[in-house]
């Protein structure tokens, strides 16, 4: 839910559910950032891969909202993605400086599961 300032009174607005492929080389990662996802309103989990050839076959059958990747630098095949006009955003979490790349030329730093959420509805 999103919490907008209406007349002096807040309001819960609802968010389109993002569906949301995840591609981890590391399990334990992708794990834990697929539960705290979980709890989270408006998202919905459809896929999970760790090798690249089977991640780039669901994105392309499932087409999600969101492509989350376990590292600053993507595989090659899977930023291709974008280029094929699916609308598929892609968003790289590096582990080892805890920033987010989402390909479309834009760099944050993660601190929060909320800044990810936000990343994904922006």
């Amino acid at each position: 839910m999103l919490f907008m300032w209406k007349g002096g009174i807040i309001q819960k607005e609802a968010r389109a559910m993002k569906r949301i492929f995840m591609f981890s080389t590391h399990p334990l990662f992708g794990r834990g950032v697929e539960s705290l996802l979980c709890q989270e309103t408006g998202l919905e989990i459809v896929g999970w891969e760790t090798e690249v050839d089977k991640a780039v076959e669901r994105i392309r059958e499932l087409q999600p909202d969101v492509v989350i990747l376990d590292s600053g630098d993507p595989a090659p095949e899977v930023v291709g993605i974008l280029r094929e006009g699916l609308g598929t955003k892609v968003i790289g979490l590096n582990l080892q400086d805890n920033t987010m790349c989402i390909y479309r030329g834009e760099q944050r730093v993660v601190k929060r599961i909320e800044d990810l959420v936000e990343a994904m509805f922006c």
